[in-house]
């Protein structure tokens, strides 16, 4: 009986050694550079704004993946008459394809999926004065991202992220005139696997 035990604890011992990591969650931050689309009526320049959050990645097979983040996420853009900064919690949901072999301490990887934000705050700026102007912004964005990034191991168990992604808009951010988002954004993070 106890050699069966030890058998058995042996086997689970070399079982869980040798699982892969399926799951890891961390904080990410970056910087956004949004505008609207040219179909909006005033030509717009970029906008530079912070993003922060989490994020939760799944993988259970060598190559996929699936991660969703929670972010505050600053966007915008700016015009000649101005600027308008709008502040989301944006919810990327993405797919990953992971290159390489798990276990490998570089992974690069591409990412597409949706993203959905929910407008928190818009605040604009006309001749100097500054206003709020929530009221001129639809209260939900959708758009759709695509990118690139790479997964580098720390140390057992934690993996440096870094993410490049592009965002397209499919909504018209302003209530009463064209213009959807179109967002740059560079993301780098901790991912603790469990």
């Amino acid at each position: 009986m106890k050699n069966a035990l030890f058998a058995l604890l042996i086997c689970l011992t070399a079982t869980a050694a040798s699982a892969q990591q399926v799951l890891s969650f961390g904080p990410v931050v970056g910087v956004n550079f949004s505008k609207l689309s040219d179909s909006s009526p005033a030509d717009t320049e970029f906008n530079t704004g912070l993003a922060a959050g989490a994020q939760l990645t799944y993988s259970s097979i060598n190559k996929w993946g699936l991660g969703i983040s929670a972010l505050f996420s600053r966007e915008g853009f700016d015009a000649a008459t101005g600027s308008t900064d709008l502040t989301y919690v944006r919810i990327p949901l993405r797919g990953y394809l992971f290159f390489g072999e798990n276990g490998d301490a570089f992974r690069p990887k591409l990412f597409f999926g949706p993203s959905l934000g929910f407008l928190a705050k818009a605040e604009s700026e006309l001749a100097g004065n500054k206003f709020d102007s929530k009221n001129a912004y639809n209260s939900f964005d959708l758009g759709l991202a695509i990118g690139a990034g790479f997964n580098a191991r720390m140390s057992e168990g934690i993996w440096f992220n870094f993410d490049l992604g592009y965002t397209h808009g499919l909504m018209d951010l302003p209530k009463n005139a064209n213009g959807e988002n179109r967002t740059i954004a560079a993301l780098v993070g901790v991912m603790f696997g469990f």
